[in-house]
């Protein structure tokens, strides 16, 4: 299983590094909508004020939401296990005043950062891109000071399937639901295709709360982004994109 489990994340990795340049792309040309008018909003929300505080971006990427949180007065450390991505996210300068901003390269479930050194760890459309997050959560509960909060923004473990995006609706069933499970696809972002292919991993509610209760923490909200009414009555791209509950969000504070 061990073997599996490093394969797997080996596999995950050499992905998202054919990948990384397609993402730069996607990011810094504003292509994706579902981050740009819906679930970037809804973390955002989430963090509340930050001014001051020191945050762990767990999966940075290219750095985008580490730059806000920065450009909001926070002390930003950004992560991602992806070389070309932390690159990307290192060669942007950052001119606007705020709180401090630096990229590492390391896998979230071992990340060289002191214990109990972070306010809050953003995880941004990480957990459908880990095949157990059951170590990171464990990480990310070591990194937190005792009251400290983790957000998690992932796709809907209920209802999102393959190709939800383009409007598919298809029931889970029971016997896929409460297991781990994954979607194989190519990302496809306003037209783009990316070069190479990526699962999606879900997992049922109860994996998240059993597995945050057992590192330590406690589920404080649990939120569920979805366009406004306005949106899906004006623009038929979200009555197409948004067929369904797609994303899930929960705040959880470390005891």
């Amino acid at each position: 299983m061990e073997d599996t489990a490093r394969a797997i994340a080996n596999l995950t990795q050499k992905r998202w590094e054919s990948n990384a340049e397609y993402w730069v792309k996607i990011i810094r040309e504003r292509r994706d909508r579902y981050r740009n008018e819906l679930t970037d909003a809804a973390v955002l929300d989430a963090v509340g004020p930050c001014e001051g505080l020191r945050i762990l971006d767990a999966g940075c990427g290219e750095g985008y939401f580490a730059r806000t949180l920065a450009s909001r007065g926070a002390d930003v450390v950004g992560v991602d296990v992806c070389q070309s991505l932390v690159d990307a996210a290192g060669a942007v300068h950052q001119d606007s005043p705020g709180g401090t901003l630096t990229f590492t390269c390391a896998s979230v479930d071992a990340m060289p950062v002191e214990d109990k050194g972070f306010d809050l760890v953003v995880c941004n459309h990480l957990f459908s891109h880990l095949q157990d997050p059951t170590d990171a959560i464990i990480e990310f509960g070591r990194v937190l000071k005792p009251g400290g909060r983790l957000i998690i923004l992932t796709l809907h473990p209920c209802f999102y399937v393959e190709h939800s995006e383009r409007g598919a609706m298809h029931a889970v069933p029971a016997t896929r639901y409460f297991a781990s499970r994954g979607i194989d696809q190519h990302f496809l972002v306003d037209g783009l295709e990316s070069p190479a292919m990526i699962t999606s991993w879900l997992r049922p509610l109860e994996f998240y709360s059993g597995t945050l209760r057992d590192a330590g923490f406690v589920i404080a909200d649990l939120r569920e982004p979805h366009p406004t009414q306005e949106q899906l009555t004006d623009d038929p791209w979200w009555r197409q994109g948004f067929p369904t509950a797609m994303f899930m969000l929960l705040i959880a504070e470390r005891r």
